[in-house]
């Protein structure tokens, strides 16, 4: 029962400050320090890319950055960098809403299409790899601090995240050939 409510709680913080961070870009204020912060974990606007290959790599390295980056102050960085994430997934959706406020819906230019496909990758594939990578990064940072404190952990508490790990990698890696594939076609 412990190990579900860990888990749980991972879950929302996890959620909770992606969300957090995402309502504070929308409706808050400018937030050049996270902007700038979520470069670390985060896929730059459709509209700053400029070579077909890099979706690939921002859709790898994000979820990597994250997993790693989680597990800073035992889990708290997780927190800190999906708030940034956040925050800069907001400036994504005001760059699409600036895009398609010029569009008549039936005639959207190819381009723009292409760049929506994207965004689209990013927001409904990669976010929740990123937030997934981020949970396994908090949880092995709890494991590592109950280690410290001494307390017994089995070792398929250890192994199971890594795997799990390995799923989103290869999951971002598909998800980032397709991403370059739309891109290409912009």
């Amino acid at each position: 029962m412990r190990n579900e409510y860990w888990q749980a709680t991972f879950w929302v913080f996890v959620v909770g400050s992606w969300t957090l961070g995402f309502a504070f870009k929308r409706w808050g204020g400018s937030g050049d320090f996270f902007l700038e912060l979520g470069k670390a974990v985060s896929v730059p606007s459709p509209l700053e890319l400029s070579a077909w290959w890099q979706p690939l790599a921002y859709f790898v390295f994000t979820v990597i950055a994250i997993f790693v980056l989680s597990q800073l102050f035992f889990g708290v960085g997780a927190g800190i960098f999906l708030f940034a994430r956040g925050v800069s997934d907001g400036a994504i959706i005001l760059s699409i809403e600036n895009l398609a406020r010029g569009w008549s819906f039936p005639n959207i230019p190819t381009h723009d299409a292409w760049m929506l496909a994207l965004a689209v990758l990013i927001l409904a594939v990669n976010l929740p790899l990123t937030i997934w990578s981020a949970h396994i990064g908090t949880q092995r940072a709890a494991n590592m601090w109950r280690r410290l404190r001494g307390q017994p952990i089995k070792p398929e508490t250890t192994a199971k995240p890594m795997f799990n790990f390995l799923v989103i990698l290869a999951a971002s890696i598909a998800t980032g050939l397709a991403a370059a594939v739309a891109f290409s076609y912009a």
